[in-house]
Protein backbone atom coordinates (compact mmCIF):
# COMPACT_ATOMS: atom_id res chain seq x y z
CA UNK A 1 0.00 0.00 0.00
CA UNK A 2 1.24 3.49 -0.80
CA UNK A 3 0.41 6.79 0.75
CA UNK A 4 -0.17 8.63 -2.52
CA UNK A 5 -1.31 6.77 -5.58
CA UNK A 6 -1.90 8.10 -9.06
CA UNK A 7 -3.12 6.46 -12.22
CA UNK A 8 -0.57 8.29 -14.34
CA UNK A 9 2.95 9.69 -13.86
CA UNK A 10 2.79 12.70 -11.58
CA UNK A 11 5.12 14.62 -13.85
CA UNK A 12 2.31 14.93 -16.41
CA UNK A 13 0.43 17.14 -13.94
CA UNK A 14 3.35 19.55 -13.53
CA UNK A 15 4.22 22.32 -15.92
CA UNK A 16 7.80 22.35 -17.13
CA UNK A 17 10.20 24.57 -15.26
CA UNK A 18 8.32 24.63 -11.95
CA UNK A 19 11.02 23.98 -9.38
CA UNK A 20 8.59 24.23 -6.49
CA UNK A 21 6.28 21.58 -7.87
CA UNK A 22 9.13 19.27 -8.80
CA UNK A 23 10.52 19.49 -5.29
CA UNK A 24 7.04 18.88 -3.90
CA UNK A 25 6.76 15.74 -5.99
CA UNK A 26 10.05 14.55 -4.56
CA UNK A 27 8.76 15.16 -1.04
CA UNK A 28 5.53 13.29 -1.72
CA UNK A 29 7.50 10.41 -3.19
CA UNK A 30 9.56 10.20 -0.02
CA UNK A 31 6.32 9.96 1.96
CA UNK A 32 4.99 7.07 -0.09
CA UNK A 33 6.41 4.48 2.30
CA UNK A 34 3.94 5.50 5.01
CA UNK A 35 1.05 3.07 4.93
CA UNK A 36 -1.15 4.70 7.57
CA UNK A 37 -2.76 8.11 7.30
CA UNK A 38 -4.78 10.13 9.76
CA UNK A 39 -8.47 9.28 10.06
CA UNK A 40 -10.11 10.71 6.96
CA UNK A 41 -13.34 12.46 6.13
CA UNK A 42 -16.53 10.47 6.80
CA UNK A 43 -17.37 8.11 3.95
CA UNK A 44 -21.06 8.95 3.92
CA UNK A 45 -20.94 12.75 3.92
CA UNK A 46 -17.41 13.28 2.62
CA UNK A 47 -16.22 16.86 2.35
CA UNK A 48 -19.45 18.51 3.42
CA UNK A 49 -18.72 22.20 3.59
CA UNK A 50 -19.01 24.66 6.42
CA UNK A 51 -20.10 27.60 4.33
CA UNK A 52 -18.16 29.01 1.42
CA UNK A 53 -19.19 29.26 -2.22
CA UNK A 54 -18.11 27.98 -5.62
CA UNK A 55 -15.43 29.96 -7.38
CA UNK A 56 -11.84 29.77 -8.69
CA UNK A 57 -9.46 27.52 -6.74
CA UNK A 58 -6.96 29.75 -4.86
CA UNK A 59 -3.52 29.69 -6.44
CA UNK A 60 -1.54 28.38 -3.46
CA UNK A 61 -4.01 25.53 -2.85
CA UNK A 62 -3.89 24.68 -6.53
CA UNK A 63 -0.09 24.61 -6.43
CA UNK A 64 -0.04 22.14 -3.56
CA UNK A 65 -2.68 19.88 -5.09
CA UNK A 66 -0.99 19.77 -8.50
CA UNK A 67 2.33 19.03 -6.81
CA UNK A 68 0.77 15.99 -5.16
CA UNK A 69 -0.49 14.59 -8.46
CA UNK A 70 -3.95 16.09 -8.91
CA UNK A 71 -5.05 16.99 -12.43
CA UNK A 72 -7.10 20.16 -12.16
CA UNK A 73 -9.31 21.70 -14.79
CA UNK A 74 -8.53 25.42 -14.96
CA UNK A 75 -12.15 26.15 -15.87
CA UNK A 76 -13.70 24.12 -13.05
CA UNK A 77 -15.05 25.78 -9.93
CA UNK A 78 -14.20 24.69 -6.39
CA UNK A 79 -16.11 25.18 -3.16
CA UNK A 80 -13.98 27.71 -1.30
CA UNK A 81 -14.30 28.99 2.24
CA UNK A 82 -11.95 31.81 3.21
CA UNK A 83 -10.93 31.82 6.87
CA UNK A 84 -9.03 34.61 8.69
CA UNK A 85 -5.51 33.37 9.46
CA UNK A 86 -2.52 34.41 11.53
CA UNK A 87 -0.93 37.80 10.95
CA UNK A 88 -3.74 39.03 8.74
CA UNK A 89 -3.19 36.23 6.26
CA UNK A 90 -6.05 34.33 4.67
CA UNK A 91 -6.56 30.59 5.07
CA UNK A 92 -8.80 28.46 2.88
CA UNK A 93 -10.83 25.26 3.05
CA UNK A 94 -11.48 23.91 -0.44
CA UNK A 95 -13.04 20.91 -2.13
CA UNK A 96 -14.10 20.23 -5.68
CA UNK A 97 -17.46 18.75 -4.68
CA UNK A 98 -19.20 19.20 -1.35
CA UNK A 99 -20.18 15.64 -0.50
CA UNK A 100 -19.06 12.05 -0.72
CA UNK A 101 -18.08 12.28 -4.42
CA UNK A 102 -15.22 14.72 -3.77
CA UNK A 103 -11.80 14.22 -5.41
CA UNK A 104 -9.79 16.57 -3.20
CA UNK A 105 -10.18 18.42 0.09
CA UNK A 106 -7.65 20.82 1.62
CA UNK A 107 -7.49 23.18 4.58
CA UNK A 108 -4.56 25.59 4.89
CA UNK A 109 -3.30 27.18 8.13
CA UNK A 110 -1.15 30.29 8.15
CA UNK A 111 1.34 30.34 10.98
CA UNK A 112 4.04 32.23 12.79
CA UNK A 113 6.81 33.55 10.61
CA UNK A 114 6.71 31.88 7.23
CA UNK A 115 5.09 28.60 8.28
CA UNK A 116 1.99 27.21 6.58
CA UNK A 117 0.22 24.01 7.55
CA UNK A 118 -2.00 21.86 5.35
CA UNK A 119 -4.46 19.08 6.03
CA UNK A 120 -5.62 17.33 2.88
CA UNK A 121 -7.26 14.23 1.50
CA UNK A 122 -7.13 13.12 -2.13
CA UNK A 123 -9.64 10.65 -3.53
CA UNK A 124 -8.90 9.99 -7.17
CA UNK A 125 -7.78 13.28 -8.71
CA UNK A 126 -6.21 10.87 -10.00
CA UNK A 127 -3.93 10.75 -6.93
CA UNK A 128 -5.33 9.24 -3.71
CA UNK A 129 -4.13 9.35 -0.11
CA UNK A 130 -4.46 6.76 2.62
CA UNK A 131 -6.74 8.78 4.89
CA UNK A 132 -5.97 12.41 5.62
CA UNK A 133 -2.42 13.74 5.61
CA UNK A 134 -0.67 16.68 7.29
CA UNK A 135 1.99 18.89 5.70
CA UNK A 136 4.02 21.90 6.82
CA UNK A 137 5.76 24.36 4.50
CA UNK A 138 8.46 26.87 5.46
CA UNK A 139 8.64 29.92 3.24
CA UNK A 140 9.01 28.96 -0.40
CA UNK A 141 10.17 25.42 0.38
CA UNK A 142 7.99 22.50 -0.62
CA UNK A 143 5.57 21.24 2.05
CA UNK A 144 6.92 18.37 4.13
CA UNK A 145 4.70 15.43 5.08
CA UNK A 146 4.43 15.30 8.90
CA UNK A 147 1.65 12.72 9.11
CA UNK A 148 3.82 10.13 10.84
CA UNK A 149 4.87 12.65 13.52
CA UNK A 150 1.24 13.58 14.16
CA UNK A 151 0.26 9.93 14.52
CA UNK A 152 3.17 9.28 16.88
CA UNK A 153 1.95 11.89 19.38
CA UNK A 154 -1.75 11.07 19.13
CA UNK A 155 -3.83 8.94 21.46
CA UNK A 156 -6.12 7.51 18.82
CA UNK A 157 -7.47 4.04 19.62
CA UNK A 158 -5.03 1.33 18.57
CA UNK A 159 -5.94 -1.51 16.22
CA UNK A 160 -7.06 -3.80 19.04
CA UNK A 161 -9.34 -1.14 20.53
CA UNK A 162 -10.82 -0.33 17.12
CA UNK A 163 -11.44 -4.03 16.48
CA UNK A 164 -13.38 -4.22 19.76
CA UNK A 165 -15.40 -1.15 18.80
CA UNK A 166 -16.05 -2.56 15.33
CA UNK A 167 -17.38 -5.80 16.83
CA UNK A 168 -19.80 -3.64 18.82
CA UNK A 169 -21.00 -1.91 15.63
CA UNK A 170 -18.92 1.28 15.92
CA UNK A 171 -17.72 3.02 12.76
CA UNK A 172 -14.11 3.77 11.91
CA UNK A 173 -12.64 6.99 13.32
CA UNK A 174 -13.25 9.96 11.03
CA UNK A 175 -12.47 13.66 10.93
CA UNK A 176 -15.12 16.06 12.19
CA UNK A 177 -14.41 19.29 10.29
CA UNK A 178 -17.45 21.34 11.28
CA UNK A 179 -15.36 23.86 13.28
CA UNK A 180 -12.55 24.32 10.73
CA UNK A 181 -14.33 27.29 9.23
CA UNK A 182 -13.96 29.10 12.56
CA UNK A 183 -11.01 27.68 14.51
CA UNK A 184 -7.87 25.73 13.52
CA UNK A 185 -9.12 22.59 15.27
CA UNK A 186 -10.12 19.23 13.83
CA UNK A 187 -11.68 16.46 15.89
CA UNK A 188 -11.68 12.69 15.45
CA UNK A 189 -14.76 10.69 16.45
CA UNK A 190 -16.49 7.40 15.69
CA UNK A 191 -20.20 6.63 15.78
CA UNK A 192 -21.87 3.51 17.19
CA UNK A 193 -24.73 1.86 15.36
CA UNK A 194 -27.84 3.65 16.72
CA UNK A 195 -29.58 0.26 16.99
CA UNK A 196 -26.72 -1.27 19.00
CA UNK A 197 -25.96 0.76 22.14
CA UNK A 198 -22.41 0.37 23.41
CA UNK A 199 -21.11 0.26 26.94
CA UNK A 200 -19.79 3.63 28.05
CA UNK A 201 -16.04 3.94 28.62
CA UNK A 202 -13.34 6.61 28.95
CA UNK A 203 -13.87 7.67 25.33
CA UNK A 204 -17.64 7.77 25.01
CA UNK A 205 -19.55 11.03 24.62
CA UNK A 206 -23.22 11.92 24.90
CA UNK A 207 -24.23 8.74 26.77
CA UNK A 208 -22.41 6.47 24.36
CA UNK A 209 -23.61 8.08 21.13
CA UNK A 210 -20.05 8.96 20.04
CA UNK A 211 -16.50 7.75 20.64
CA UNK A 212 -13.78 10.35 21.18
CA UNK A 213 -10.49 10.16 19.26
CA UNK A 214 -8.93 13.50 20.23
CA UNK A 215 -8.31 16.93 18.74
CA UNK A 216 -5.70 18.08 16.24
CA UNK A 217 -4.73 21.75 16.62
CA UNK A 218 -2.59 23.97 14.42
CA UNK A 219 -0.34 25.81 16.89
CA UNK A 220 1.22 28.29 14.48
CA UNK A 221 4.20 26.24 13.37
CA UNK A 222 3.17 22.63 14.08
CA UNK A 223 0.20 20.31 14.56
CA UNK A 224 -0.36 19.06 18.11
CA UNK A 225 -2.67 16.42 19.56
CA UNK A 226 -4.92 17.23 22.52
CA UNK A 227 -7.13 14.90 24.54
CA UNK A 228 -9.21 17.82 25.88
CA UNK A 229 -9.48 21.48 24.88
CA UNK A 230 -11.07 24.62 26.39
CA UNK A 231 -14.49 25.59 25.09
CA UNK A 232 -13.01 28.74 23.53
CA UNK A 233 -11.26 26.48 21.02
CA UNK A 234 -14.43 24.51 20.23
CA UNK A 235 -17.26 27.06 20.22
CA UNK A 236 -20.72 25.66 20.69
CA UNK A 237 -22.68 25.77 17.44
CA UNK A 238 -26.41 26.09 17.11
CA UNK A 239 -26.72 22.54 15.78
CA UNK A 240 -23.55 20.76 16.87
CA UNK A 241 -22.91 17.15 15.92
CA UNK A 242 -22.11 16.47 19.58
CA UNK A 243 -24.29 18.26 22.17
CA UNK A 244 -22.20 20.78 24.09
CA UNK A 245 -23.77 19.81 27.41
CA UNK A 246 -22.67 16.18 27.14
CA UNK A 247 -19.07 16.60 26.03
CA UNK A 248 -16.53 15.90 28.79
CA UNK A 249 -13.61 16.63 26.46
CA UNK A 250 -14.53 20.30 25.93
CA UNK A 251 -13.68 22.03 29.17
CA UNK A 252 -15.51 25.02 30.57
CA UNK A 253 -13.83 27.59 32.86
Amino acid sequence: MQTIRTSQPMQHAVSAGSAFLLSLLACSASAMNFEVGLPGLPTASGSSGSGGSYGPLPAHAKQVLIGLGCRLDDTAKARVLYVPGAGGRQDVMVTDISGSAFHYWLRSFSGSGDSTGYLLQLKGCPASTVGMRAYIAKGDAAPQDVTAAVLAQSALPDAAAMATYANAGVSEMFALIEQLGTVPVLRWIAEPDPDRPIEEDARTIDRGNFVHGGFLIWEGDRFTFHWTIPIAMWPCRRYPTIPCSHDPFVKRP
